[in-house]
């Protein structure tokens, strides 16, 4: 009578787990049939560089920026574009507000910019050396994303832009003089491919 007892006991434990091995081995091979599983290796395609008509874009600009005085735009390479928009009077004093020639100039820029939806938009806010370097690095950032905001609310796509600010550190002109320091308030724009 053991051995009855025993033997059934050994088949309800068996038969349960002979279905629990044969459901995790289904589980263990989705998608197949039998045999090997086969997996892709391959990364995703990368997004090809768009072509972009580097002296075309050029030409856009200045046309556009021909009445901002001060402006410039410079040499146009295989890959990117570099155009820089005086802002002694683009800002209210020690503010991030816009004035309106700053507000005119960006203006003239968007269709250019919108009829190359491929350009990677990179704005550099900078500023003179009066007050401290940190409260003159936080203003140009601040400075540079208001420009940034403005331009989307004209209609350029957020994902082509990004904003950053170099404060005092960039100097293009001398600082102890007032004609020096307004040359270093500026805003600079970088333009490459979009990635």
């Amino acid at each position: 009578m053991l051995n009855t007892t025993s033997a059934r006991l050994r088949k309800h434990l068996l038969l349960p787990l002979c279905l629990g091995a044969a459901l995790l081995s289904a589980c263990a091979t989705p998608g197949t049939t039998g045999g090997t599983t086969s997996t892709s290796t391959t990364a995703p395609a990368a997004r090809p560089v768009p072509r972009i008509d580097w002296p075309g874009l050029r030409q856009g600009l200045d046309k556009a920026l021909g009445n901002v005085a001060g402006a410039e735009v410079g040499a146009p390479t295989d890959s990117s574009l570099h155009l820089r928009i005086p802002v002694s009077d683009g800002f209210s004093s020690d503010s991030v507000e816009l004035r309106a020639p700053l507000a005119r100039a960006l203006d003239t820029l968007i269709p250019t910019l919108n009829a190359y939806p491929d350009v990677a938009i990179h704005i550099v806010g900078h500023t003179d050396s009066v007050g401290s370097e940190m409260y003159n690095l936080q203003l140009s950032i601040r400075r540079s994303e208001a420009v940034m905001e403005y331009l989307r609310t004209r209609g350029i796509a957020l994902d082509r832009m990004s904003a950053d600010g170099k404060g005092e550190a960039e100097s293009i002109a001398d600082n102890s003089r007032e004609a020096g320091r307004a040359r270093n308030r500026r805003v600079e724009f970088f333009l490459r491919p979009l990635e």
